[in-house]
């Protein structure tokens, strides 16, 4: 039980999209709101991106780049927070974390994809 656990969890950290691509169409199925699909895809995905970029650029560089990765989450969200109050004057918590979470699946998508292909870049390059 636990091999297949770790094993899928594997697979999701090393390919999020196809977690995403499941929980989009699972939620398709059942729901049929492409809307909501979408964001309980994103919902989903987002931690499983945010591991892959910290995997590619451990596996990349060579060496952990965990505590800049928090602070940079820990700034996005500060910046949303601050943005948030200063434009409505009032604090929302969830709707706050809900626009974090959100532009975190866009900018660690966005990284991820680039990663991916210097990647593949730097092995073919190697490689040659």
């Amino acid at each position: 039980m636990g091999d297949w656990l770790a094993s899928t969890l594997a697979t999701f950290v090393t390919a999020p999209l196809l977690l995403f691509l499941l929980v989009y169409f699972g939620a398709r199925l059942v729901g049929r709101r492409r809307r909501a699909a979408f964001y309980a895809a994103v919902n989903a995905a987002t931690v499983f991106f945010i591991a892959a970029v910290y995997f590619l650029l451990t596996v990349l560089f060579g060496k952990s780049y965990f505590v800049p990765l928090l602070l940079f989450l820990f700034g996005l969200h500060a910046a949303i927070a601050l943005g948030y109050w200063r434009k409505k004057a009032d604090f929302h918590l969830r709707t706050v974390f809900r626009v974090f979470w959100r532009a975190s699946f866009l900018i660690f998508a966005s990284l991820y994809a680039g990663l991916l292909v210097y990647g593949m870049a730097m092995r073919v390059a190697i490689s040659l």
